[in-house]
Order: structure tokens, then sequence, then C-alpha cells
């Protein structure tokens, strides 16, 4: 009888352009691994399930991108892909497809969890249950408005997020408290998701992203989460 032992599968993808090399590693792991790497690593974890899963129980702090919305390409296209991606489905299907789509906008890192949330709860390991939220509309804004507030303000701080963003989600009260306690920074909020030509204009490839203007030029950005301190000395 053959013995069928699952382990960490490594595929490492190299360039073959002239310029510097540059690898994808995607990593197919068991429920066990995945468990280990999302708590000994920086990085994301993104379910790609509906929303109607996720709110039955997910794996806690994931970002939800729904893989059947219309636009679950350009979601991903928002994420960071300098850290790496933990991706899980149900039990498997999708999350393998998400990975192809991740290879080819460049994410560098990415660890598929085996068997899906399925397997996730197989091993009992932490299942959270959430009521599901309410997103609401946000408007765009237009790139001549926001260039006028960027002109008119002498310090403003610029954080373009989204709204199914577990990082942005956590960085939020602590852009809503540097608003409230220093008055003489113009805070905007961005969503990356309606502000398509702000996004553009500005290259965001991964949120939350904040940007620091003075007298009208950009003097600071910083990709994902940042302490609150090191934000402020920045406005100075």
């Amino acid at each position: 009888m053959k013995k069928i032992i699952y382990s960490l599968v490594s595929i490492v993808l190299v360039s073959c352009s002239s310029g510097p090399v540059e690898a994808q590693v995607i990593n197919n792991v068991s429920a066990v691994e995945f468990n280990k790497q999302i708590n000994s690593d920086e990085g994301i974890i993104l379910d790609v399930r509906t929303i109607q899963e996720v709110n039955e129980g997910h794996i806690e702090d994931a970002t939800n991108i729904d893989f059947y919305a219309s636009d679950f390409t350009e979601k991903l296209a928002l994420i960071r892909k300098d850290v790496p991606i933990y991706v899980y489905c149900r039990s498997g299907g999708r999350s393998s497809k998400s990975v192809v789509i991740m290879q080819d906008l460049g994410f560098k890192k990415i660890y598929n969890l085996l068997g899906g949330f399925g397997a996730w709860k197989a091993n009992d390991f932490k299942v959270v249950v959430t009521k599901g939220e309410t997103l609401k509309k946000q408007q765009a804004m237009s790139s001549i408005d926001f260039s006028d507030i960027i002109k008119n303000n002498d310090i403003v701080l610029v954080d373009f997020s989204t709204q199914w963003c577990v990082p942005c989600k956590k960085m939020k009260p602590v852009i809503e408290e540097i608003e409230k306690e220093n008055r003489d920074v113009k805070v905007i909020y961005i969503d990356a998701d309606v502000n398509k030509e702000l996004v553009k204009k500005y290259k965001i490839s991964g949120v939350p992203v904040f940007i620091v203007f003075k007298g009208g030029k950009e003097e600071f950005r910083h990709v994902g989460i940042i302490e609150k301190l090191e934000l402020l000395n920045k406005l100075k």
C-alpha cells in the first residue's frame, strides 16, 4: 500500500529578462503548515469565498474578496505584493485558480491552503464568526478636487484604502486619531475601489497607502501598517 504524504510544495518561477531577477514562490501547504506560517510571518490572509460563506466562519483577520465577483482581479491588484499572501477558499479549488491570477499580477510569495477552510476546521484551528458588514457607498473624488486640496493646505495626509482590506481597517482608528488631534493637518480618505483615476495617477499598487504632502509636494509615502508615532513625525 502506498503512503501519501502531503508536505510543503514550492514552485520557484524566475524571470528570463535581462534585468534584476525576482523569483515568485508558490507554496501549497497543509492546514498545519498554513497555521504555523500565519502566526510566524508578516503577511495578508486572503479569503476568496463568498460573503455568505465568510459570515458562517473564517480565519481571524482574513481579508475577503469574492472569487466570483466581477471586479475580483481589480481588487487583487490593490493588495500588497511585497509580503506573503495566505489564500484559502472552501476546499481549495477557487484558491488554486486565484493563485494563477496572482502570479500574473506579480505577487512574490503565496501560500495556498490545501483542502481549504474544510481542512482548517478539521484540524480544530480557530474559527471566527462575525456578522456581515454593510459597505457604505463612497463618493469618487475628481483629480481636480484632489489637487485643489493638496495645493490649498500646508500639510495633507492622504489615506488610500478599501473597505474590505483588513490592514486598512486596523489603521483607520489611528488615522482618525491623528485627524482629531492635529487640526493643522488636512486628512483625506480615498477609497481605492471607486477612485481609480487617483489610484492610477498616484501609482497605488497596494493598500493601505499613506502619503504626506507639504506645500503641494509629496514628502513621504508608506505602504502597509505604520506606527502612529512614525507617521506623526512625518507630519511635523
